[in-house]
């Protein structure tokens, strides 16, 4: 069993590209043009990425960058899927403030999030990226150019990318980086979306980014190196925060109601393939049985391409617990 759930995880780069879901009413249009800013508190603004796929008309941008203004110059996090998409958002800076880019925080080692790197770095050279160390090394090393050549060939050469723009610094949990006038604090509870996930507190604004350990609206993939009891721990870590803004790597800003809402979607699935598990069902026997558990979340894009693979990686996990 283990080896066909494998090849699953290994084919969900394909699914990719084979399969585009459609986001809710509220959510952006792809369009060739850049994305509108949202303002979060005087000092936190957000640009809804689309729930597309990347694409040549989005030229690879669908998560959330957002952008702290502090004393120094300007921090962003997760600059984008694209070296367009970071160019995008230092012209949304532009908008709003004179003061230069000083530093990047990046959420994870998946693409969508951090290859934006590039365009930032293009206007703003100076500016110091921070990342988890286990998210540096995929980035120098075993992913390398992995994700920059996917984005490029899913974009048709749209996301303008050239070079792949690692982190210069790592953070970890508690962590605080003082920038300016403004305090970032840094939380890794372990292994969650992926192994190597950072949420960044913005200490003084009651805000907390969240990136891809919250999603409100969108399932995402959950690879080989990601655990949902892990990503259910660390909800519970910073749900007891009781922040005013949870802002999530894909999907609307929220109270602490978003955060108990995904949680619910991963620990139900999770109970459910553990209960049937214990029957001794195979995972794609329990697949029918899982889905109607979580049908409340079927409304979410991506529903119906993801909670079938979600569901393998669930009965590996409850597998592993077993030894």
């Amino acid at each position: 069993m283990k080896k066909a759930i494998d090849i699953v995880t290994v084919v969900l780069g394909a699914l990719l590209i084979m399969y585009t879901p459609g986001g809710f009413a509220s959510e952006p249009a792809a369009t060739d043009k850049d994305y509108p800013l949202t303002r979060v508190t005087d000092r936190i603004y957000v640009i809804y990425g689309p729930f597309d796929l990347p694409n040549k008309t989005n030229h690879g941008f669908r998560n959330n960058p957002v952008i702290v203004l502090t004393s120094t110059g300007v921090v962003v996090f997760d600059a984008g899927g694209s070296a367009w998409a970071g160019e995008m958002v230092t012209r949304k800076i532009k908008s709003i403030t004179e003061d230069p880019v000083v530093a990047v925080f990046n959420s994870h080692a998946h693409g969508d999030h951090w290859l934006g790197n590039e365009g930032i770095k293009k206007v703003y050279p100076d500016a110091v990226i921070y990342g988890h160390p286990v998210m540096k090394d995929r980035v120098t090393g075993s992913e390398d150019d992995f994700w920059l050549t996917q984005i490029e060939q899913l974009t048709e050469g749209a996301a303008g990318g050239k070079r792949v723009i690692a982190p210069d610094r790592t953070v970890n949990d508690r962590d605080v980086i003082e920038i300016g006038d403004t305090l970032f604090r840094v939380y890794h509870t372990g292994p969650a979306h992926t192994d190597s996930d950072i949420m960044i507190e913005i200490v003084g604004q009651n805000a907390l980014f969240t990136g891809d350990v919250i999603r409100n609206g969108l399932l995402g993939i959950m690879e080989a190196d990601a655990s949902f009891a892990g990503n259910i721990a660390a909800i519970d870590v910073i749900a007891g925060k009781r922040f005013n803004y949870y802002i999530p790597g894909h999907g609307r800003v929220g109270d602490v109601g978003i955060a108990l809402n995904y949680r619910t979607y991963l620990d139900t699935l999770l109970s459910t393939v553990r209960e049937l598990y214990a029957r001794q069902l195979a995972d794609y026997e329990m697949k029918p049985m899982a889905m109607d558990a979580v049908s409340a979340y079927s409304n979410w894009a991506g529903f119906d391409i993801r909670v079938g693979p979600h569901i393998s990686r669930a009965y590996l996990e409850v597998e592993m617990e077993e030894f």
